[in-house]
């Protein structure tokens, strides 16, 4: 049996604060998840309301610091570096996250919500778990607001802190909106573990810079690593 998943943002309404694009393709994914699902014969719970999950974060805006020193321009490539294992898990904390996988081609953009194809930038449909390691550039000082899509489990680190975490197996699911309080201009570790079991898979990190209201999809010339 399948229930449709969501977790509220902001006020508890829903995601008020996600640009139009965001809704629409959230939206788009899940009734197409649904349809498929009823194609293969999956019965749909019919629910007066929608399922609220929510994953961990801080209570509150938490601070960090940019690396010191920052990568030097012309060392630094656009993307992320990305590494996978294999195998079925049921939690971000299956992963062995001091152990090295198997390299895979950077991750251009962190927008990923493919449906039943390769997750990421792997080989293979489920089964996967990746750990994505590089910088991104955060590049004014002050209060930025972050939100994730994923599908499966996610684990997000910024400056060498815990910033969200979702740990199980599940549907798409939309994160609340959390701030970090960025110390200065400049290059912020960044660190995601993410699994994916079977079917469907999605990971989107949204971000609104400082004065900003709206969010949007990171953009991918914030995002960098080094060989």
């Amino acid at each position: 049996m399948v229930t449709a998943v969501w977790c509220t943002m902001g006020n508890g309404t829903g995601p008020e604060t996600l640009g139009r694009t965001g809704r629409q393709g959230v939206f788009k994914m899940s009734f197409l998840r649904i349809a498929a699902l009823a194609l293969l014969g999956v019965a749909i719970a019919a629910t007066p309301a929608l399922t609220q999950v929510r994953g961990s974060k801080p209570s509150g805006p938490i601070a960090v610091t940019p690396v010191n020193p920052q990568p030097a321009a012309d060392k630094i490539k656009q993307g992320l570096s990305v590494s996978y294992f294999k195998g079925l898990i049921n939690n971000i904390n299956e992963i062995p996250a001091d152990a090295k996988g198997k390299p895979g081609p950077p991750l251009p953009h962190l927008d990923w919500n493919v449906g039943f194809k390769n997750v990421l930038t792997s080989d293979a449909e489920d089964g996967v778990q990746a750990i994505i390691v590089g910088y991104i550039k955060l590049d004014k000082p002050g209060a930025w607001k972050f939100a994730v899509n994923s599908n499966d489990g996610v684990r997000l680190t910024i400056g060498g802190k815990k910033i969200y975490e979702l740990p199980g197996v599940q549907p798409d699911v939309m994160s609340d909106v959390f701030e970090v309080n960025a110390s200065e201009a400049g290059w912020y570790a960044l660190h995601i573990l993410y699994f994916e079991k079977r079917n469907t898979s999605s990971l989107q990190l949204y971000w609104a810079p400082p004065g900003t209201a709206d969010l949007a999809i990171v953009a991918p010339a914030a995002l960098g690593y080094i060989e």
